[in-house]
């Protein structure tokens, strides 16, 4: 199977020339999310492919679980990586890898920055020298935006439940200490203020209104896993228990399938979105065996007779949501949500690693410190309504020569309700390989801490087919797709009835040598939902098409070039609108140079928000690098990395957009944005600085 590794072959094109370690994650991630912008935590995934960029796996030492865990592995390449250390014993070169079927000597290129067979046994009975031998990084990133939102300017606002405005500073900051020893140790503590947010003064008296601190030990003897603090916790396809990120539908095939591999540290800054306490794995032969406890605070919104922030020990009556991917703290109400709730989890796991797979089972519990009961709505019905619950899972992933199955069934306490997902990638021969999943998901399974894959945010309410494909059709061409049919029995938020739809993705892909890359791609969705007005609610298809052409083209070492050009057309009954965009990049990041440069200009015609378009920028290490384009406008930016030392790295970005004022606008009170976010004028401009330094 190839699907993987024409990422990996161009994540390591650019590494050739001199890319950036930042530049790597974000090709790599913009390959992997850019259709799945909603459920990936981008931060924690960066950190996780920077990690194997920086502690490249041994081959001769990780056990089937890690190979089958990491990204730029096939599960039939990782089978057969076991099969030949059982036969031949330890790599004696990574280029013995060429005697396997699904490598051959462009695979293995690809391959290098991420793999070695020579990394030693790690002893812990020198303290010294693994604080010695370890490395050290500090970052801090701050970033302002230009003019200032409302939020900002309007400190006389009154609303029903008094003043509403920011009570913090305009300016965004984060600090990150972070220390890893190879690929064993590592510890960290992250910290942020939003803008808006209050720092050593009012809710936060101490500083940062996040603080998270971590701490990981892995595969050390017959441990597997430690963590300590804040961890996260991600087991078979996501259905039980999953506090990471999840893939969606993309042109990579396999992102149908989750590699999950059990507890691992947190480093990511997505508030309330983790695990805090402590859990610990232990490999007992071919048996893995692991428990974890969390308690923490959790943001709701809450429901109560009395003013908390009077009452600081009172329990609210119950509350309405849990904010599991929340965290501003910026006006009065918001503080009143902070940490409205408090959540204790424990459960245990244990799975069997076999010559050709694993089979496994993860068994938890949840109980809240008030009833979680929201606001009762037709499409919400079965959501769950209580403060515990129970969810046991079984999960198996099987490879054997060219057919990778996996699949996962879950059970929850609320109705005894049942989601599963059942998948299989075959890889018929070097030039086609194929994905099929099915899944289905009652309407009233418990949807918290859940990553399943499907059409839906939510693992609930849905049951459909997925097929994809990868032909490569000679050495430079390649076409993949997907067909995915999909059916909601129950009612959906705007659909007044139960619904069904369809996605459709090709893409063509050329590359004729080192120096070119292009491609097009072509997707179609269709939905259901109900038509707005009339008396009489009637279900209407709503169906998006959109195009892409792209192009990478390396003028020289350190010089490139990328163009694209985006369009799509929104059609829901007999109304239809259209969007557009079109950018130019031009990257400069010369070998050994101590200034990289980069920047785009990009211009785009939204006529309404479902005709939005997101593209992947060029950002600071670990920063957020995706943009939404829903308006019709100017953007451009500018991003310079100076290496001011060996171990000092500096970023400054200059981000600019600039709305068009419609022309049947008479007044000039044009604005961007609304509410407390909004700016007034037709431009914003973003100021970003980061440092790094690191100790080794």
């Amino acid at each position: 199977m190839r699907f993987k590794l024409f990422l990996v072959i161009s994540l390591c094109h650019w590494v050739s020339f001199g890319q950036t370690d930042n530049t790597v994650i974000n090709e790599y991630l913009e390959r992997y999310i850019e259709n799945t912008i909603d459920e990936v935590d981008i931060q924690q995934f960066a950190s996780e492919l920077l990690f194997y960029y920086e502690n490249p796996l041994d081959l001769n030492k990780a056990n089937a679980t890690a190979l089958f865990a990491v990204p730029f592995l096939t599960g039939f390449q990782s089978l057969e990586i076991i099969e030949h250390r059982k036969k031949f014993g330890s790599f004696i070169s990574l280029y013995e890898l060429q005697v396997l079927p699904s490598f051959d000597l462009t695979a293995i290129h690809g391959l290098l920055p991420f793999i070695n067979i020579k990394s030693n046994e790690v002893s812990l009975s020198n303290a010294k020298k693994i604080w010695e031998e370890g490395k050290h990084q500090f970052i801090s990133l701050a970033e302002t935006n230009r003019p200032k939102n409302r939020g900002f300017t309007s400190r006389d606002t009154i609303t029903v439940s008094g003043t509403n405005h920011y009570l913090g500073s305009p300016i965004y900051t984060n600090l990150r200490y972070r220390f890893d020893y190879k690929r064993y140790i590592s510890y960290g503590v992250n910290m942020e203020k939003d803008a808006g947010e209050q720092f050593l003064n009012g809710s936060n008296p101490w500083g940062y209104d996040y603080v998270s601190f971590y701490f990981s030990a892995r595969d050390i003897g017959k441990l597997k896993a430690l963590n300590l603090g804040d961890f996260q916790a991600n087991f078979g396809q996501g259905l039980t228990l999953s506090t990471g990120l999840a893939f969606g539908k993309s042109s990579i095939i396999t992102n149908s399938k989750r590699n999950f591999n059990g507890f691992g540290a947190y480093r990511s800054l997505r508030e309330n979105a983790y695990l805090r306490g402590g859990a610990v794995a232990l490999k007992l032969d071919k048996i893995d065996v692991g428990i974890f406890a969390s308690y923490k605070n959790v943001d709701g919104n809450a429901v109560s007779g009395l003013n908390r922030s009077e009452e600081a020990n009172n329990e609210p009556e119950f509350v309405t949501n849990i904010q599991e991917d929340g965290g501003f703290h910026r006006t009065a109400n918001e503080i009143e949500d902070k940490d409205a709730i408090g959540d204790f989890q424990t459960g245990i796991y244990a799975e069997y690693t076999g010559n050709h797979g694993r089979i496994g089972t993860i068994n938890y519990l949840r109980k809240l410190s008030t009833t979680l009961q929201p606001s009762q709505q037709p499409y919400n019905k079965f959501n769950f309504r209580g403060n515990r619950y129970v969810k046991n899972g079984l999960y198996y992933d099987y490879v054997y020569r060219n057919m990778n199955l996996y699949g996962e069934v879950s059970h929850s306490s609320h109705e005894s309700s049942i989601a599963h997902l059942h998948g299989a990638l075959l890889s018929l021969n070097r030039a086609l390989d194929l994905s099929f999943v099915y899944r289905k998901y009652d309407r009233e399974f418990i949807t918290l801490q859940t990553n399943g894959f499907g059409e839906n945010s939510n693992t609930s309410n849905e049951q459909g087919f997925y097929t994809g494909f990868e032909a490569k059709i000679n050495p430079h061409v390649t076409i993949l797709g997907y067909y995915d049919l999909f059916h909601f029995p129950w009612l959906r938020f705007q659909s007044a009835a139960p619904t069904v739809g369809n996605d459709f993705w090709i893409e063509a892909q050329y590359k004729p040598n080192k120096q070119f890359t292009a491609y097009y791609r072509y997707r179609i969705e269709t939905k259901q939902s109900t038509l707005a007005g009339g008396n009489i609610k009637q279900l209407a298809n709503e169906t998006l098409g959109r195009h892409r052409v792209h192009i990478n083209y390396v003028v020289t070492k350190g010089v490139s070039l990328r163009s694209r050009i985006e369009w799509n057309r929104y059609q829901e009954g007999n109304s239809q609108s259209a969007g557009s965009l079109v950018y130019q990049d031009i990257i400069f990041k010369p070998f050994g140079r101590s200034l990289q440069l980069s920047g785009r200009i990009a211009y785009g015609r939204i006529e309404q928000f479902q005709n939005r378009i997101y593209s992947f920028e060029q950002t600071p290490l670990y920063d957020y690098p995706l943009f939404t384009h829903g308006f019709t406008g100017l953007r451009f930016y500018a991003l310079a990395r100076y290496k001011v030392a060996q171990n000092v790295d500096l970023w400054f970005r200059y981000a600019h957009t600039q709305h068009d004022v419609p022309l049947t606008m008479l007044t000039q009170d044009y604005a961007i944005g609304s509410g407390l976010e909004k700016i007034t004028g037709n431009k914003r401009q973003t100021f970003t600085l980061q440092i790094r330094y690191i100790i080794k």
